[in-house]
């Protein structure tokens, strides 16, 4: 047991114990233990695995020997936790910037006054001696003392005018930083009702930032996406398995939990038209996004209450239904018509990809000849898995395996092929399970009786899991051994060696013999496994690649399994030579590594397998929002590149809507240069025919070269945002287009970069609607990033609205945040949810970490937490942007109200000989900040809002302003500024003026000083407080109290000073509220001051409105309508007759998980009574329920399809609100728990 030590435990050199505390308890000392000394000759090597780390705990293991190698500052723990880098906002480091002018200001007019002081001494202030005698310090001398009294009013003024300098600024800032984040973490519409997690800002410095984010890095596993594993399909011996097919077409049905398949239904029709005829209905078919040359179609389905609903079917694969038999439902076809997926009325058009079929709503489930006949349909189920039935649709059942006594109730799979395969005892498909359940680290364990699973990582799990269904179970394992069970069967390997996965190997394996066969079974990414098979292979490697590039562009996740017999005699020298390079002092790594890679070499080919990993709820609203609020969203991520653009057309990163997406793959600095010029001379080429508001849009033809367009170098996705209804078939999703030296005669007069591109200029930006979008890969992104290329791959990358990185690793990551923090001076936020997110989000101005399955580390690494990547859409666009804004309103009437306030000393002093007299009661300068007007502007700060939250994420167009710092700024400053000076003259002159040489009605003189002081300090009083009525849009409680309660305490803290402890100023503000003067003069000055404020804002209002402004305004005009029409009388009557009426490879896993089992030190299980030291024990977490419902734009099908954009349901009739209305909503989200992977 580890204790901390302090003072009073630590004993210094040279102290002796008097006294020491009675030790309860048996001290038993073990003597010198001399075998420490005996060496048996055996050398071990010092690996991870024999190492404990400062900081772990032991698990299943209750003793162990160690010796201290590093401690203290040595430790690991101690050596990564370096000092945290301090982050600090934009409007902190422009307020620092202010102070610094502030400052130079009072100096300035510091060193004014005791220049002016100087010269009224010498001409006037000698021949007020008599009145007004100099001190002794001060030389007779008229020139000399001139100058020594400047000097002594230089440091007058200094303290007189320190108000200026807004020394509590710092102090309400953060009190107001630190409210906001209460209001975060108290915002219920951010909390995950499955993990009872609510938001929560894990800072308060930060919170303005939040509302200026331009640039939003996300990882994809478990941030997008949920990071929950199931097995989906797989690839055998060059054969696919997973899919259902239809019967008739052939046609891939895309199997669901949340949608229901209808099998050879027959609509029978009902209503005035209708006759007792059945027609064939449609199959309900689901999307499949697909980044290969594929179409798709969309056809309409009868559905409950007679409406239709509209779903993407996938269309069919090369494979035919007679080579896979079942599962298969059959249907019949229906007319259709194709139709432009971007206009839901266009004639019929082809698109890049995909063919839509619309249907009437009047004519669903009709021949062509009755399409006009209004249907109720009904549906009658026929197929083989499902009895007939009259009551509607019924579901596809899961294959039942049942006959399997450890199956999982919860494993869906729909393919039975498969399972009368492996019943079967078809070779291939054996060995495919049987890897399955030996290549791996997941440590079984039985709790009441029942088998489960430890996995390090979903992926193990969910294919362990898999094995374990289709009959090959995994028992048990020692550290040299591995059980399984296949159909009942036990099966007992020798665990020779686990070669152990890490992000550069890409890969693990394991060897293992069993009888007089060793085996060697492997599993990684499939760029590296490809790369180990052996080259008799090419038909199956051919086939099984074209099955990768189809689960890819179906957004699965894909492992490459392999494996190779060795030879007795081979293995043992291999074994020996290895364990020589495990204790090897030099080099270790590398000669292990190559030990690995040749015993990983002459593979042979087993399978592939792919994993489902859907996305979160509402991400593709999310992402759309934040798009259309112009925050610009990169993906990084290391998955493969297929992978990652279908995740991009499923979360709405990437839209039909894009002019191109392009594609950097180059293997070579020459390659991705090449590609990089290409690149930016058709973005400069696109720009200039981009139409104008004016304009219409017009037909750009790139293929300049004609049909040769697919033999060209660069990749570019080819999208639909420049063609019109009229355009011929274009080609694949993925086509390959190159700007040729035809191009290039033809736009010659483009100006040329240094290398010959095209230059990209700031005034050429993209359309809201259309645009570009980039994907680079992670060997090409290693020169993106170097110093030759990183000003190129700005240029493109800044003028695409979306950019994903592929295949990248954590360090990757954290230095493209970097290169935009650096090059672009951008706003950053990172969000992940795992430990190769940490970088990424320490090194962005925010880190958001998401608190899923995979950890705490990103949660613990983050300025802010949430549960669900959708949270991010309210976090930055309501809770940022009112953070900013409130903040932003906070410093303008701050700054304001210090200027007003302290500028009346410097006009009083063209009227007191520049002499340092202070025109209000010293009382009033001490409590000015602290009690009459810090409480106002604080609540102004906490609780202010322009619009509602329901429209802050509506509208997101209201982002705009923070994106641009168009709310506080230096020009904002200044406006303050002089708004305060102008306040304070008026405040000054008109009272002086007033009250110099005045005499009330009984004869007291009243223009004396105190009165003076007594009347502006009123009204400055007086006009704070309407200055804040009309800064404040949103009024609380808070405010009220705040507001009317700080001039209530003026006028009591005045009578309390002056009348009960006897003040200077006793009497003269009574004495001059008595005289109608006052109270005139107070009117026409608060007048004076308010008139230009209160024409400007009324100018602003009716002339140059802002989106808010139209927002505010229509919802009072909306609400006023809606008072007015609920007091409309109605007559008796009246009231009677109202109440009649597209986962490639992805692997999560960790290294050491290997060596640690062939150990065997985790082996060791706890004796059931055994009592873990001080309560360390640990119980077993009972999983929690996984119903309920977040509340808040839940979805409900799970497959990716892209969202369609629904117009703005807002009250504003004008283009700008009706464009800033944003997302629309999506079809395609997916279910909202999370976990995470190290990605291969």
């Amino acid at each position: 047991q580890r204790y901390a030590l302090d003072n009073e435990k630590i004993l210094l050199r040279g102290c002796v114990l008097r006294n020491t505390q009675w030790c309860y308890g048996v001290v038993i000392f073990a003597g010198k233990d001399t075998k420490l000394m005996q060496n048996s000759g055996q050398r071990y090597a010092l690996d991870n695995e024999k190492i404990l780390l400062r900081g772990c705990v032991l698990r299943n293991t209750q003793w162990c020997y160690g010796v201290v190698i590093f401690a203290g500052k040595d430790t690991k723990l101690m050596q990564n936790s370096g000092k945290t880098q301090f982050k600090s906002t934009g409007v902190d480091r422009l307020l620092n910037f202010i102070i610094i002018g502030i400052v130079l200001f009072l100096l300035s007019i510091c060193a004014f006054f005791t220049l002016a002081c100087a010269i009224w001494e010498s001409f006037i202030g000698q021949h007020f001696q008599v009145y007004l005698p100099w001190e002794n310090i001060i030389p007779k001398n008229v020139a000399q003392g001139s100058t020594v009294i400047g000097l002594l009013v230089f440091f007058s003024y200094a303290i007189v005018l320190n108000t200026v300098v807004p020394i509590s600024l710092y102090v309400s800032v953060e009190v107001i930083r630190f409210a906001q984040s209460f209001l975060i973490n108290w915002d219920e519409e951010m909390y995950y009702e499955r993990s009872k997690t609510h938001a929560k800002a894990r800072t308060t410095t930060l919170n303005e930032e939040l509302g200026q984010i331009q640039y939003i890095f996300s990882d994809k596993t478990g941030t997008l996406t949920q990071n929950i594993m199931t097995f989906n399909k797989c690839s055998i011996n060059g054969r696919t398995y997973g899919d259902v097919f239809d019967l008739r077409t052939g046609e891939v049905i895309e199997v669901t939990d949340k949608q229901k398949y209808v099998q050879n239904c027959n609509i029978k029709l009902s209503g005035n038209n209708a006759s007792n005829k059945s027609t064939p209905a449609p199959t309900i078919l689901l999307h499949s996004a697909e980044v290969h040359p594929k179409s798709t179609i969309m056809v309409s389905s009868p559905a409950e209450g007679g409406t239709a609903d509209t779903s993407i079917a996938p269309p069919s694969l090369t494979t035919t239904p007679k080579e896979i038999p079942l599962p298969i439902a059959t249907t019949t076809t229906t007319q259709a018509a194709v139709v432009n997926p971007l206009d839901a009325d266009a004639t019929p058009s082809p698109t890049n990809n995909q063919r839509h079929v619309q249907y009437d709503e009047s004519s669903i489930g009709t021949t062509a000849t009755e399409a006009n006949t209004h249907q109720s349909p009904t549906c009658e189920i026929r197929g083989p898995f499902s009895t007939l039935s009259n009551s509607g649709d019924k579901a596809l059942e899961p294959v039942d395996f049942s006959a399997n006594p450890e199956f999982e109730p919860d494993f869906r799979w729909y393919d039975r092929t498969l399972l009368d395969a492996v019943r079967s005892d078809e070779e291939h498909s054996q060995n495919f399970f049987r890897l399955l359940a030996l290549c791996h680290t997941v440590m079984p364990e039985y709790v009441e009786g029942r088998l489960e699973y430890q996995a390090q990582s979903p992926d193990e799990a969910a294919l362990v899991s898999a094995a374990r269904n289709f009959g090959f179970v995994f028992r048990s394992r020692t550290p040299n051994s591995i059980t399984i069970e296949v159909k009942g069967n036990r099966e007992e390997y020798e665990l020779l060696n686990i070669i152990d996965f890490n992000n550069i190997r890409k890969r693990m394996s394991v060897i293992l013999r069993r009888g007089d066969d060793i085996i060697l079974y492997c599993k990684g990414a499939d760029n590296v496994i490809y790369d180990r098979l052996s080259t008799s292979q090419n038909d199956i490697k051919a086939r099984t690649q074209d099955h990768l590039n189809k689960f890819a562009g179906e957004g699965l996740r894909t492992l490459v399994l392999a494996e190779r017999h060795l030879d007795e005699a081979y293995y043992m020298d291999w074994s020996q030579r290895q364990q020589i390079a495990a204790v090897s002092l030099d080099a270790r790594e590398e000669k292990l590594n190559a030990m690995y890679e040749e015993i990983e070499s002459d593979l042979i080919l087993v399978g592939v397998t792919a994993i489902e990993d859907k996305l979160q709820d509402g991400v593709p609203q999310t992402i759309a929002n934040l798009q259309m609020a112009g925050i610009k969203i990169w993906v990084l991520t290391g998955d493969k590149q297929e992978t990652a653009i279908n995740i991009g057309y499923s979360c709405q990163l990437l839209t039909d809507e894009l002019a191109d997406v392009f594609i950097v793959d180059g293997s070579s600095l020459e390659e991705v240069n090449k590609q990089l010029r290409q690149f930016r001379e058709s973005v400069r080429i696109l720009n200039r025919f981009r139409p104008t508001p004016l304009e219409p849009t017009v037909n750009l033809n790139l293929n300049l070269n004609g049909a040769n367009s697919a033999d060209r170098n660069s990749s570019v996705m080819y999208g639909t945002g420049l063609r019109t209804r009229t355009s011929p078939p274009p080609a694949p999703a993925i086509s390959v287009v190159t700007f040729s030296a035809e191009c290039n005669e033809l736009y010659d007069n483009i100006e040329k970069g240094e290398d010959g591109a095209s230059a990209l200029h700031p005034d050429e930006i993209i359309e809201e609607n259309t645009g570009f979008a980039i994907v680079v890969n992670g060997h090409s992104l290693v020169y993106c990033l170097s110093p030759e290329l990183e000003s190129k791959f700005l240029d493109v990358a800044s003028q695409c609205k979306a950019v994903i990185c592929c295949r990248v690793t954590p360090l990757q990551k954290a230095l493209v945040v970097e290169l935009i923090k650096r090059a672009k001076n951008a706003v950053t936020l990172a969000i992940g949810d795992g430990a190769n997110d940490v970088s990424m989000i320490k090194a962005a101005h925010i880190g958001v970490g998401i608190s899923g399955q995979e950890g705490l580390q990103a949660v613990l690494a983050s300025d802010y937490s949430i549960a669900q990547f959708r949270y991010l859409e309210r976090l930055l666009l309501v809770h940022g942007r009112w953070s900013y804004y409130r903040m932003c309103k906070f410093l303008r009437y701050f700054f304001y109200k210090n200027f007003a306030f302290t500028l009346c000393h410097c006009w009083y002093s063209f009227f007191c000989g520049f002499s340092a007299q202070t025109v209000f009661d010293p009382m009033f300068i001490s409590v000015y900040n602290l009690f009459y007007t810090s409480l106002p502007v604080l609540a102004l700060g906490v609780f202010e809002q322009d619009v509602s939250d329901k429209h802050s994420i509506e509208y997101p167009k209201l982002y705009t302003p923070g994106l641009k710092s168009q709310l506080f700024n230096t020009r904002e400053f200044v406006y303050s500024v002089l708004h305060g000076a102008f306040s304070s003259l008026i405040l000054f002159l008109i009272p002086y003026g007033t009250y110099k040489d005045g005499i009330s009605p009984n004869g007291l003189i009243l223009s004396d000083h105190m009165t003076l002081g007594a009347v502006v300090a009123t009204i400055l009083i007086i006009d704070n407080t309407a200055q804040i009525g009309l800064y404040t849009s949103y009024w609380t409680i808070f405010n009220h109290i705040t507001i009317w309660g700080s001039l209530v305490c003026f006028f009591v803290l005045d009578y309390f000073y002056n009348y009960v402890f006897g003040g200077p100023y006793v009497g003269s503000l009574a004495m001059a509220m008595k005289d109608l003067t006052f109270w005139a003069t107070m009117v026409i000055t608060v007048i004076v001051i308010m008139a230009p404020v209160l024409a400007y804002k009324f100018y602003l209002i009716d002339v140059h409105p802002s989106l808010a402004d139209k927002i505010r305004l229509k919802c009072r005009v909306s609400t006023r309508q809606s008072r007015q029409s609920n007091m409309v009388m109605r007559t008796p009557s009246a009231r009677k007759a109202r109440r009649s009426l597209r986962s490639g490879y992805a692997f999560a896993h960790q290294e050491g998980f290997g060596r640690l089992i062939t150990s065997g030190k985790i082996m060791r299980k706890l004796p059931q009574d055994f009592a873990f030291p001080l309560g360390l024990g640990s119980k077993k977490l009972q999983p929690q329920t996984m119903d309920g419902n977040d509340g808040r734009n839940n979805q409900n099908n799970n497959n990716s399809t892209r969202s369609n954009k629904n117009s703005s349901t807002g009250y504003l009739n004008d283009t700008d609100a009706e464009s800033a209305a944003g997302g629309g909503s999506s079809n395609g989200a997916h279910s909202d728990e999370n976990r995470k992977e190290s990605e291969y």
